[in-house]
């Protein structure tokens, strides 16, 4: 609470409100009682457990009151005389029927209710009653509408079965009453029988009333539901029209994914957030791991039980309770949806909350959001093949203008370097020649490496060892070529990609690795080419592999992504680090083909 704080006492229980407020303490069943009647609208406990419409429910108690009151004076506006007249039967009658229907008014009924005790009480008060009348002339006495008002009220509150109940018991106290004190009970007066009929009307019409007003309250309830329903449905598909407007104009798989991140954090606001991509359905390479740490490539057999049922079911799969047993091990809730496309799996999405559990909407929105997801990473993969194997002519294209424009200037400043030079024999010349010579070398190993490409006639097997050879010119490391299986050559621009993944790995090595020693393992069987390379150096944590820059794992992943490779990274700190990508040749004789 803000306006007012609440502290029980230690010795009752009541709550009492700060010392500066000059309202009497109110105790907890007060309070709980103010509490129900504003959360019901203004009804009190007489019908908290009917299921009637709210504003109903606030009439329906000043009218039972209104009612027995209504009947009590209309038994004493016709009694006085006769209580006038020193008629003692009357006066009795009058005394319990005004204390019953005090009691009553302070202490109603629990209309609906389905315990035993209240369902009984109804019948009791008709019982009550018609003892009471049963001392003056039963049914021919001005106070018998009293107990047309308790069946009545049982009626409506029960059904017209508990509240033929009520009158019949209420008759029968009535012959008790008769017959123990020998007072005369009139019951084929014109008075009695109407009242008989009369109760028998106010019955059928409460329990009409009480079936209808149920009914047209299933009715709104089953309404507000439909209504709730369209609601959450309507902001669903605003969420999904903007992640379809937004994710797949992206092309560009780093931007598909960052773009479905944000999408996924803005709609459900997970605590752990990951999104796997598989080309086989073998090996599922990490994108985006929030909260949760994975391989740069996890094999199938390795996945998390709740993302293997996902991507074995083919369908979302949404569980509770689950800490320890998560991605992150404080998560209690998680839901986890394989992402299909073109009749095939194409990787898988899950996301957990540590705290909070997520409502069903959430599970239906990754339903939806799924299938977009999965396109848009399919189409983002397939153009970025395509502009991977376009971009042979790029380089070449890139190492001409280098030559031409970069290459051609410093081979004129390293001429009129030297001519100055031999003019004024200063140290400074001297270290600036040999600065521009050095940058020639390198520009001209540049070009090499642009310039380097397999061909028909030149396979990757024999390209790889110019690579080697003049790798190991400039630097101190021992590397060792084994080729192994069929002379037997990969299409060209498949063998490209590999001898692309090569240089890197070996860049990655001179920059990062401080390897003395690297084995290249070139084999080629009937079904498969595997390329491994494998350092002896200082290697690295898998576990926190997985980013942009780091040791160029995601260009290696992009390139075997562009011809269709599998490619598996092993590395431990102080171990080494192995690159092996495996080539179907099944896959690039179709497209070859």
């Amino acid at each position: 609470m803000t306006a007012m704080q609440l502290t029980e006492a230690p010795d009752a229980h009541r709550v009492e409100l700060p010392r500066a407020s000059t309202n009497p303490p109110v105790s907890v069943a007060d309070a709980a009682s103010a509490l129900q009647v504003l959360r019901h609208g203004g009804a009190d406990d007489s019908t908290l457990e009917f299921e009637l419409p709210p504003a109903v429910k606030a009439t329906v108690s000043p009218t039972i009151a209104a009612l027995r009151w209504t009947a009590v004076l209309f038994g004493i506006l016709f009694g006085a005389a006769r209580s006038a007249d020193g008629d003692l039967a009357i006066v009795v009658t009058t005394t319990l029927v005004l204390f019953f229907t005090t009691w009553r008014s302070m202490l109603p009924l629990k209309l609906a209710s389905h315990r035993k005790l209240h369902r009984i009480k109804p019948i009791t008060d008709g019982a009550i009653l018609g003892l009471a009348i049963g001392v003056s002339d039963g049914l021919a006495s001005p106070y018998a509408f009293c107990l047309l008002a308790a069946a009545t009220v049982a009626s409506f509150g029960w059904g017209a079965t508990s509240g033929t109940l009520s009158f019949i018991v209420g008759l029968v106290g009535i012959v008790i009453t008769a017959t123990l004190t020998g007072a005369a009970a009139e019951w084929t007066t014109q008075g009695a029988v109407g009242v008989v009929v009369a109760t028998i009307v106010a019955i059928l019409f409460a329990s009409f009333a009480r079936a209808r007003l149920l009914d047209a309250e299933r009715r709104r309830l089953a309404l507000a539901g439909r209504v709730d329903t369209l609601a959450e449905t309507n902001d669903l598909l605003s969420i999904l029209n903007r992640v379809a407007r937004t994710i797949p104009t992206a092309l560009d798989l780093r931007d598909a994914l960052n773009t479905t991140r944000e999408q996924i954090h803005d709609a459900i606001a997970p605590d752990v957030l990951c999104i796997l991509s598989t080309d086989d359905g073998t090996a599922f390479d990490a994108q985006v791991t929030d909260g949760c740490a994975f391989k740069p490539s996890t094999p199938r057999v390795e996945l998390p039980a709740m993302l293997a049922d996902a991507v074995d079911s083919g369908s979302i799969v949404r569980r509770n309770a689950i800490r320890g047993a998560g991605l992150d091990p404080e998560s209690t809730s998680g839901i986890y949806a394989p992402l299909c496309t073109r009749d095939r799996v194409v990787g898988v999405l899950a996301v957990e909350r540590i705290d909070e559990p997520f409502a069903e909407s959430a599970a239906t929105l990754l339903a939806g959001l799924t299938d977009v997801v999965a396109l848009s990473i399919d189409n983002a993969r397939r153009f970025g093949r395509l502009r991977t194997l376009g971009a042979e002519e790029e380089r070449s294209r890139i190492a001409r203008d280098l030559h031409d424009r970069i290459g051609q200037w410093l081979t004129y400043i390293s001429f009129e370097v030297e001519r100055l030079a031999a003019d004024d024999e200063s140290d400074e010349l001297t270290r600036l020649h040999t600065d521009v010579q050095t940058a020639i070398d390198e520009l001209r190993e540049t070009l090499r490496s642009l310039r380097t490409s397999v061909t028909a006639e030149r396979p990757f097997k024999e390209v790889v060892r110019e690579v080697i050879d003049r790798f190991t010119s400039r630097r101190e490391i021992e590397i060792e070529l084994l080729v192994e299986g069929e002379d037997a050559a990969l299409p060209v621009p498949v063998e490209n990609e590999l001898l692309r993944i090569t240089q890197e790995a070996l860049n990655n090595i001179d920059k990062h690795a401080r390897a003395s020693f690297v084995e290249i393992l070139w084999r080629v069987e009937p079904h498969i080419a595997t390329l491994r390379i494998t350092d002896n150096g200082r290697g690295f944590d898998l576990q926190s592999g997985v980013r942009d820059t780091a040791y160029g794992l995601v260009g290696m992943r992009e390139r075997a992504d562009a011809i269709e490779a599998a490619i598996d990274i092993d590395s431990a700190p102080g171990e080494g680090t192995s690159v092996t990508v495996r080539v179907d040749r099944a896959t690039v004789d179709d497209r070859r083909n």
